[in-house]
C-alpha cells in the first residue's frame, strides 16, 4: 500500500486464552500473535466516507504475507465519496508465519480452527473499537481455513463484522463428517494414509541449502501455480536459518504444524457445521470453479444453511484461487465492497452529538415502541 496513504505497524499480542486441551504442551504456556495493522492517513478521504475495516485470514500452510499484493489493489476510496479504507489487518495464526517464530516449543498437538477464530477476534475487538460517531463497517475475507474462522467469528461474536468475504471455505470436508452428514457428533481425529503422505511431500520445512529451499518452494510446494510476485513474497517471507548453520534452511512453519492443521478438522468441524444456520449477515462465497479440495456438499450446505447467502463463481479457479488468480479475486472483493456499502443501513448512520436530555427521550420514545410491539394484549378480567 501507498506509504502517503497507509502507515504500517506490526504487532504482537497474547493469543486467546483459554484454548483446546492439548494446543500447548503445558497447561501453563501461553501464546502469542503477530500481526500488521494498516492505518489510513485520511488525506484523501472525503469527510462524509464510511469507514471501511478489512481484516484478512490466510488458509492451512500460509501467512499474512499471502495478502500483501493485495493491498496497493484495493479501492482506498470510492470515487463517489462513499465510503473509504481506514484499517487493514493481517493475521499469522498461532503455529504460521511469525507468530510460529514466536511459539516454537510451545505448540501443542490440537490446533484448533475455532481458537483461530477467537484469536481474530481478539486482535479485531482490540484494533476496530470505532471511531466516535463516525460509523465503520467491518469486513471479514478469509481463505479455505480463514473462511472457516470468519464464519466461526460471526458464531461467536455476531455484530463484530458486517460482512463476510469467503474463498473456497472449509467447512465440510469428506472425512470431517460422520457420514457426510452435517450435524453429526464429533469423532476423534483420522485423516486417509494417502492424503497424510501427500500432505508430507507439499510442506517440507528444511532444506541443505538456499537453492534446495527456492527449487522446492516453485516446483514441488502447495504454491507452484501461485502469481509470481505472491510465490516471491512467500520464499522471501518464510525463508529462516537452522541455529547454529550457515547454509541449511528452514521455514518459519513446522511441517508437524502444517500437518496439524488437516488432521485435527474433524474435532471442531461439527461445532461451526450446527452453529452456521446462525449467522444472519451477507456472506460472499467466492468458489473456484476447478477446485476439487472442498466437495460438493460443501457448497450446497452453505447455500442451503446460510440466511444472507451469495454465491460467486471463479472460473478456471482451483482452491488456491486467491494466490493464483489474485487480480480476479482483488477485482470480487472491491465489487462486493463497493455493493454492500451502498446498500448498507450503516452508510447513513452518523447522528448529531446528543445531550443527556436529548438521549433520556430518545430512550423514553424508543421503549414505548418496543414495549407497544412487545406486549400481547389481554381482555380484562371479569369482576
Amino acid at each position: 500500500m501507498e506509504t502517503d496513504t497507509f502507515t504500517r505497524e506490526t504487532k504482537t499480542c497474547s493469543a486467546s486464552w483459554p484454548r483446546a486441551p492439548q494446543s500447548t504442551l503445558c497447561a501453563t504456556d501461553r501464546l502469542e500473535l503477530v500481526y500488521d495493522l494498516y492505518t489510513s492517513v485520511k488525506r484523501h478521504h472525503r469527510p462524509r466516507a464510511t469507514n471501511i475495516n478489512l481484516v484478512f485470514l490466510h488458509g492451512s500452510g500460509m501467512s499474512r504475507v499471502v495478502w500483501e499484493y493485495y493491498l496497493p489493489r484495493l479501492v482506498a476510496a470510492d470515487p463517489g465519496g462513499n465510503y473509504a479504507l481506514h484499517k487493514i489487518v493481517l493475521i499469522d495464526q498461532v503455529n504460521h508465519g511469525d507468530s510460529a517464530v514466536r511459539n516454537r516449543g510451545y505448540l501443542g498437538t490440537d490446533f484448533n480452527w475455532i481458537d483461530g477464530a477467537r484469536d481474530v477476534l481478539k486482535i479485531a475487538s482490540l484494533e476496530l473499537g470505532g471511531n466516535g460517531n463516525e460509523p465503520a463497517l467491518n469486513v471479514a475475507v478469509g481463505h479455505s481455513m480463514g473462511g472457516f474462522q470468519a464464519l466461526a467469528c460471526d458464531v461467536l461474536q455476531p455484530y463484530l463484522f458486517h460482512l463476510l468475504i469467503l474463498i473456497e471455505p472449509v467447512v465440510i470436508t469428506r472425512q470431517a463428517t460422520s457420514g457426510g452428514r452435517p450435524g453429526a457428533p464429533p469423532v476423534s481425529p483420522q485423516i486417509p494414509e494417502n492424503l497424510y503422505n501427500s500432505l508430507l511431500s507439499k510442506t517440507c520445512d528444511r532444506f541443505a541449502d538456499e537453492s534446495q529451499y527456492v527449487k522446492y518452494m516453485k516446483n514441488d510446494s502447495f504454491f507452484t501455480n501461485a502469481h509470481a510476485q505472491i510465490l516471491q513474497d512467500i520464499i522471501d517471507f518464510e525463508r529462516t536459518k537452522a541455529p547454529g548453520d550457515d547454509k541449511s534452511v528452514r521455514t518459519k512453519m513446522e511441517q508437524t504444524q502444517n500437518l496439524l492443521c488437516y488432521m485435527n478438522i474433524q474435532s471442531f468441524a461439527s461445532f461451526l457445521i450446527s452453529n452456521v444456520k446462525f449467522v444472519a449477515k451477507r456472506t460472499i462465497h467466492i468458489v473456484g470453479a476447478r477446485s476439487n479440495w472442498c466437495p460438493p456438499e460443501n457448497q450446497l450446505f452453505l447455500q442451503k444453511t446460510l440466511q444472507n447467502y451469495h454465491l460467486d463463481v471463479i472460473p478456471g479457479g482451483s482452491h488456491l484461487v486467491n494466490v493464483e488468480a489474485p487480480d480476479l479475486i482483488i477485482g470480487k472483493i472491491n465489487h462486493h465492497i463497493r455493493e454492500f456499502v451502498l446498500t448498507s443501513p450503516l452508510q447513513s448512520s452518523r447522528g448529531p452529538h446528543l445531550s443527556l436530555d436529548e438521549r433520556t427521550a430518545k430512550f423514553n420514545q424508543a421503549f414505548e415502541s418496543f414495549k407497544n410491539s412487545t406486549l400481547i394484549k389481554t381482555s380484562k378480567p371479569k369482576l
